[in-house]
């Protein structure tokens, strides 16, 4: 095992892009900011296929250690949270390119929910995170070290509360309002000019041109937007992304038998930044899990990732390492 005065990297893979940090694993490095921060495509397999993916983990490295100044012999582990891992054929092939890309260097590989809750606790793996991007999901552990999760099963089987699902309630207010079946709403400038339209009806090439899940998600924070100007259907989309979102925090707080203490709600992914759908789920949440607390975390994923490698490589020294 190489000396804590060396560095880790924190990996955090998403479906379309990866960020790596390279960070001083030294005793009360904790806080500091990273040595290097590097930015690279998706290392999600199933996303990009195996090649590239590999090719992005390879690059991710490569270009940390280069910016960080640092070489190989002197990074004392990595820690990845990789989107997609959940299953042990794409478990054992990220640890097969590890050991081929890194060998005798110890890694740790997460799916990419878990970093997300070390970004929010400092490193520790207790709590609750929900992420709400363009997909969702809920994961949290319990003193005991159980993992259960909720959500993260793809826009067709049921991401509710996602950024996809929230863009497309968006797209059907306005289309309903186009025909007279709802009512008016400012979702349809909102939307319209946004993507520089002037008639609903152009709607249908864009959205059946390109079936990519990404393009719907984008048009959720309009949603959040108008919901916070007052806007009825905005609302009414957003309360309802809200109480799907608290549903999946509840379930794996209900299965990790964690409803009366007191723990960690980390809320990570670009829907959840401040505003009314962020609003909307502290005030369920009050009620819901009154002894849970909101974290909104300072550092991002991949430095999450980073605090969990340092945690691993303190609990395999000796007892009299410095």
């Amino acid at each position: 095992m190489n000396q804590l005065s060396q560095i880790v990297l924190g990996l955090d893979g998403g479906g379309t892009k990866t960020v790596c940090v390279a960070v001083e694993s030294a005793p009360g490095a904790d806080d500091r900011e990273p040595l290097a921060r590097v930015v690279v495509g998706s290392t999600n397999r199933n996303s990009v296929g195996a090649p590239v993916a590999r090719a992005n983990l390879a690059d991710a490295i490569e270009r940390t250690l280069q910016s960080a100044a640092r070489s190989r012999a002197e990074l004392d582990a990595i820690c990845l949270g990789i989107s997609g891992v959940d299953r042990p054929e794409d478990h054992a092939q990220v640890q097969q390119w590890l050991a081929e890309i890194l060998p005798d260097v110890p890694a740790f590989l997460y799916n990419d929910a878990v970093v997300a809750l070390a970004s929010g606790t400092r490193g520790q793996l207790y709590g609750i995170v929900l992420i709400s991007g363009t997909g969702m999901i809920a994961m949290g552990y319990n003193r005991s070290g159980e993992r259960r999760r909720a959500g993260g099963w793809g826009a067709i089987l049921g991401d509710d509360g996602s950024g996809y699902t929230i863009g497309a309630a968006t797209l059907r207010a306005v289309t309903w309002a186009a025909d007279g079946r709802g009512p008016e709403t400012s979702l349809t400038a909102a939307v319209l000019n946004t993507l520089h339209f002037t008639r609903a009806e152009q709607l249908v090439r864009w959205a059946y041109d390109d079936l990519s899940w990404n393009r719907i998600a984008e048009l959720a924070p309009l949603a959040n937007q108008e919901a916070a100007a007052g806007d009825a259907q905005a609302q009414r989309i957003v309360r309802q992304a809200s109480l799907d979102l608290a549903l999946a925090v509840e379930a794996v707080a209900r299965r990790l038998g964690m409803e009366n203490e007191a723990f960690p709600i980390v809320l990570a992914g670009g829907g959840l930044r401040p505003g009314y759908l962020a609003d909307s789920l502290c005030a369920r949440f009050g009620r819901s899990l009154p002894m849970a607390s909101i974290v909104i975390p300072s550092a991002e994923p991949a430095i999450g990732a980073a605090l969990l490698a340092i945690s691993h490589v303190r609990q395999a020294a000796p007892p009299n390492s410095p």
